[in-house]
């Protein structure tokens, strides 16, 4: 059965599972998680990611509501979050993979219809394309988009749009690189340091990063205006810069961004008047790495290849007969232009224009122009991060039935609550509310607010149950913290509606 409704219908859509007793917003949560959870598989070939994973030990296994999955089974988001992977335009895999952004669409909109939140940690770099790029994209039915504009109005009016982070508040305006110079290096500084023959200081960056000057360094995406776009250009085209693919291809922009330093170099070389030109040629070939090697001692193509298998390919030339082309100080520019504008622009059109059909027929993209990319992932996602404090917990959870502020069974959630990492606390909020997000604001904008009551009759061997409909956790007066510590996690490692 199709799960999402058309945009002529309002009514918000709720889900009931077969051989299930819950019905209700319950359910309707946790099959938005699900689904989250399946569009995060890293066999589904849709996001950047890595192999390396695979390597870690089983005891790391990762839970997204589906159970215990083993290292590689989800794509490793990082901290910065999924953005597609770049495929060959004529890959025979790419009509599944758009199929699955086609879905990806329509589901992101049907939850932003609903007010619903997603626990899908995709990337600012990603939010910019598809709010950005709703300036320039005409939707031939937008006489027809009436039906929601009260959507919209409800979105604008939301208490979601008033906790931004002074992190996320870079992005509010244009995410250029002057605002992101800062979030850029701690990216940077997150990688692995056994790559250090590529590793660059935010000194060594900021002469790559001014956008006013032609001779930034910039990729040919970068340099082009909003204006500039030709009409074979996707909407999305221009948007993305050198700091959304440091964001999104970590690894490989250490790399680029190296390349760019000595495509620097060179240009002040070049420009050196007290050189002869045999002069200037020799110092060009003799510039180097960080790690002291020469750009031709790496033995590098005009090819892009993967960092992972799971995308059915192993290299794909740049240009017409790249695998013959070796990569050279003297066309470094070319190879840093064409590798940033396959994975931000060509590598990626079928799958966004996919991407913007599935949304177009729930919402209309072209409304979220209005919002900026941090204002639309917290509508989406909430806080994706869960943070409380022993005080939040007091202030906005309301003991009732048994339980007091004052009783020692309620007092020893709270403890355990603000002991727990950031991955319990989402398990347990997938467990008491159906959503392992909490929406902006945080506890204090949970609504109906999480009330815990007490489960009479049951002693120590009794496990919590919960009515996630109205966000109601039924805890037993336990003996001891420490049993309600370990039933509380036993609770939450539950799959289905039994304890619902």
């Amino acid at each position: 059965k199709q799960w999402y409704q058309r945009r002529v219908a309002i009514t918000p859509g709720e889900i009931e599972f077969k051989g299930e007793e819950g019905t209700g917003i319950g359910p309707t949560l946790e099959f938005y998680s699900l689904v989250a959870a399946e569009l995060q598989r890293k066999d589904k070939a849709m996001w950047i990611c890595e192999d390396e994973e695979e390597e870690q030990p089983a005891s790391q296994d990762v839970d997204l509501g589906q159970g215990p999955k083993p290292p590689g089974y989800y794509v490793k988001p990082g901290p910065n979050g999924l953005f597609p992977a770049p495929y060959p335009q004529d890959s025979p895999r790419l009509a599944r993979i758009c199929a699955l952004f086609h879905m990806l669409g329509m589901f992101l909109g049907k939850s932003l219809q609903d007010q619903r939140l997603v626990d899908l940690p995709l990337s600012l770099p990603f939010f910019k394309m598809i709010c950005k790029g709703a300036d320039y994209i005409s939707s031939p039915d937008s006489s027809d988009d009436s039906d929601c504009e009260d959507n919209c109005e409800s979105l604008l009016k939301s208490e979601s749009l008033s906790s931004l982070t002074e992190s996320e508040a870079r992005y509010r305006c244009d995410s250029d690189a002057a605002s992101d110079i800062s979030s850029a290096q701690g990216s940077l500084d997150t990688m692995d340091t056994d790559r250090k023959s590529v590793a660059l200081t935010i000194e060594d960056m900021a002469p790559l990063l001014d956008t006013s000057s032609e001779s930034s360094g910039l990729s040919k995406p970068d340099r082009q205006q909003a204006g500039d776009r030709q009409p074979s250009s996707p909407w999305f085209a221009g948007l993305l810069n050198n700091l959304d693919f440091a964001s999104t291809n970590p690894y490989l922009a250490k790399f680029l961004f190296s390349l760019d330093a000595l495509a620097e170099q060179k240009r002040a070389i070049s420009a050196d008047a007290a050189l002869t030109e045999a002069e200037k040629w020799e110092s060009i070939e003799q510039l180097t790495l960080p790690s002291k090697a020469r750009v031709e001692d790496l033995c590098l193509y005009f090819q892009f290849s993967p960092a992972s298998k799971v995308h059915g390919y192993s290299a794909l030339d740049l240009k017409p007969g790249g695998d013959s082309i070796p990569v050279t100080i003297q066309n470094i520019e070319e190879f840093s232009d064409l590798t940033r504008s396959f994975c931000l622009d060509t590598g990626i059109r079928k799958q966004m224009e996919a991407f913007k059909a599935g949304f177009t027929e729930v919402f209309p993209i072209s409304h979220l122009r209005m919002f900026s990319p941090v204002e639309v992932r917290l509508l989406l996602c909430g806080e994706m991060s869960p943070d409380w404090s022993r005080q939040d917990l007091l202030d906005y959870t309301e003991p009732k039935f048994g339980y007091t502020k004052d009783s020692t069974g309620f007092l020893n959630l709270v403890e355990v609550l603000c002991e727990m990492s950031g991955g319990e606390r989402k398990n347990f909020l997938q467990f008491s509310t159906g959503c392992s997000s909490l929406p902006p604001g945080g506890l204090a904008n949970l609504h109906p607010r999480l009330t815990v009551v007490k489960k009479e009759g049951e002693g120590d061997t009794a496990l919590p149950s919960v009515n996630t409909c109205v966000h109601y956790l039924k805890l037993p007066d336990y003996s001891s913290k420490q049993v309600l510590k370990q039933k509380l996690f036993q609770s939450t490692q539950e799959k289905g509606f039994h304890l619902n």
